[in-house]
């Protein structure tokens, strides 16, 4: 019966009661769709440091990881390889070989890491391959001697990127139907190489209107984006016998990953090609990669086995290797419900306005239900549900509207891209996909109902210390 008559109460007054819901709707709609971002840049994160930078698991000589000398190879290689095909719960596994050289060309220099890798291999292991840009060559898909692929910010650093329009770039402008004044523009700078992104927008763009620069300017940066494949870089580094070694190798892919510092420092290139200049023995690799069966083993039981057989080694983690995103994984679900807390502060102050609201309208009624006979505890109850009831019919509501909204965002993505070398410098992607566990909506659920018991503490209390005679006097 109480049940009922706080359901009833609630709709007494539809205004009122309607502006709280839409409030309640509102921030949770806006709590969810803000968790489940935080959750889809969260699982990106980790998806990036596992399969695309450090693997699941990494094994490496220990001395490796303070001095990044080309001689501190794995020690007793093949007994660790043997003892991984081995082990129950691998997934997959790959060695590689590194080298820290000086990248040259004729226009550029920089300096990066040479990673050998055996091709079959690594394409289990990591997702690299996936990352090649669209029109920038492929993964190691050549016949010429010496290919390498590196990233394009690398390309960047070594001019092997340009930009220039061309006249089939043009052409593509005006099946795009770009207005005149643009083309106009366009075909001034024809034949003009730029080997700066900003260089070039800031040279185009200034001889642009403000809004075709903002309409047209990224378009026609992206059309004007060129890699000179096959170009020869030079590499300058130390070898197994402590001298310097000079080998060539000619670009043969770009990659592009979420994580800017990643690609700026990795270049990769056959193990068999690396092995012949660096004067590498059969069994000289400096990590190995390891992909998990998180079903049948733990990251952590794989490190203990490997540690204890083999303890002249260093085995780490991804969670070691990459602390950031291990924090972030960590932490996610203690920030979703600090979001949703203190977006339901902020909706308790006015929830418990209008209980008291409410209360002071009810104020004689209230005392006809004590004279009558009703305690004190059942009218304590009613306004509790009361509360309860007009904050959960929000947030239901709300977590509906956000469930879909996240549905919708996660197929489609959201478009950071105008900021997103701010993002991939410190690793994360620049079109994101939201995302959220079923499990979120039961602690909204729970945190829904703490909030309603909480708002209602004041009114009632108000409420109790009604006396039925004075009430009754209340016009």
């Amino acid at each position: 019966m109480i049940s009922s008559i706080s359901w009833k109460n609630v709709w007494r007054n539809k205004h009122r009661s309607l502006i709280v819901i839409i409030a309640v709707t509102l921030g949770t709609v806006a709590g969810v769709f803000v968790a489940g971002l935080m959750k889809g840049w969260s699982d990106q994160r980790v998806n990036a440091a596992i399969f695309t930078e450090a693997s699941h698991l990494k094994v490496q000589n220990p001395e490796y990881l303070n001095n990044e000398e080309i001689t501190l190879t794995i020690p007793k290689y093949e007994n660790v390889i043997q003892y991984i095909d081995t082990m129950s719960g691998i997934k997959a596994h790959t060695s590689r070989s590194k080298v820290v050289a000086m990248a040259a060309t004729s226009r550029g220099n920089t300096s990066v890491t040479l990673k050998g890798i055996q091709l079959e291999e690594e394409k289990l292991v990591s997702n690299v391959h996936e990352f090649i840009v669209e029109g920038a060559g492929s993964f190691f898909d050549v016949t010429h001697q010496n290919p390498i692929v590196i990233s394009d910010k690398t390309a960047e650093q070594l001019r092997i990127k340009t930009f220039r329009i061309t006249s089939e770039l043009i052409d593509s402008l005006k099946s795009l139907q770009v207005p005149d004044t643009v083309l106009k523009v366009a075909e001034e700078y024809e034949g003009r190489r730029f080997y700066s992104k900003t260089k070039f927008r800031k040279a185009f763009e200034k001889e642009l209107s403000t809004i075709d620069a903002r309409k047209y300017g990224t378009l026609i940066t992206e059309l004007a984006k060129n890699y000179q494949m096959r170009s020869k870089i030079v590499f300058t580094f130390t070898d197994m016998n402590g001298e310097m070694t000079y080998q060539s190798y000619r670009v043969c892919g770009i990659y592009k990953t979420s994580n800017t510092g990643f690609d700026v420092q990795n270049a990769f290139v056959l193990h068999d090609d690396l092995a012949k200049v660096a004067g590498f023995g059969p069994n000289d690799y400096h990590e190995i990669g390891t992909l998990i069966q998180l079903d049948k083993t733990t990251e952590k039981d794989v490190q203990i086995a490997l540690s204890t057989t083999f303890p002249e080694t260093s085995v780490m983690t991804w969670r070691e290797l990459a602390p950031d995103a291990a924090m972030l994984a960590d932490i996610m679900d203690v920030y979703y419900f600090i979001i949703m807390g203190i977006i339901f502060l902020a909706l308790a102050f006015g929830i418990v306005n209008t209980m008291l609201m409410a209360i002071m309208e009810r104020i004689k009624e209230l005392g006809m239900l004590m004279a009558i006979g009703m305690s004190k505890r059942k009218v304590f109850l009613m306004i509790m549900l009361e509360t309860v009831f007009l904050t959960f019919t929000g947030s239901v509501i709300g977590m509906v509207l956000g469930a879909l909204v996240l549905k919708i965002t996660g197929h489609t993505g959201l478009d950071f891209s105008s900021v997103g070398e701010g993002f991939e410098a410190v690793g994360y992607a620049a079109i994101v996909y939201p995302n959220i566990e079923i499990n979120f909506f039961f602690g909204i659920i729970v945190l829904v109902i703490l909030v309603g018991v909480l708002s209602s503490i004041g009114p009632a209390r108000r409420a109790l210390k009604l006396k039925p005679i004075d009430a009754l006097r209340t016009e």
